[in-house]
């Protein structure tokens, strides 16, 4: 007698949510800063509403981002392009998001774990200078 093996050749494959924030010592500092910093993006570009993200920040940065809104973010092309993260320590983060279409920008953020979850405690769009 053979065994029948069910196949998964027709099953539909659906790509998963971010998960909210996992237990926080499973995280590596790219992977915390993309997942607050995506939900961050989505916030400035009016993607969604601040609540969304509030547990992650605290009242000053949520103050801040309030007033914040990026020019052009509404373009369809406008989207999170890259993370880079660097950990300090075991319970701090200091990440840049490179978001944009045509025109790059960037976004600095510090993330610090308290009690058992991430919170950004500063958040600044970083302006191009003219050198």
């Amino acid at each position: 007698m053979t065994a029948i093996r069910p196949s998964t050749e027709h099953l539909r494959r659906t790509d998963a949510p971010l998960p909210a924030i996992p237990d926080p010592r499973q995280r590596t500092a790219v992977s915390v800063a993309s997942v607050i910093g995506r939900q961050v993006f989505n916030v400035l570009a009016g993607r969604s509403g601040a609540r969304s993200v509030r547990e992650h920040l605290t009242a000053t940065v949520f103050g801040n981002l309030l007033g914040l809104r990026l020019r052009g973010a509404d373009h369809p092309e406008y989207r999170l392009r890259s993370v880079h993260a660097c950990a300090i320590g075991d319970s701090a983060v200091e990440a840049c998001l490179v978001v944009g279409a045509h025109r790059v920008r960037a976004l600095a953020l510090r993330l610090e774990r308290r009690a058992e979850r991430w919170v950004c405690t500063r958040l600044s769009p970083v302006e191009r200078s003219a050198i």
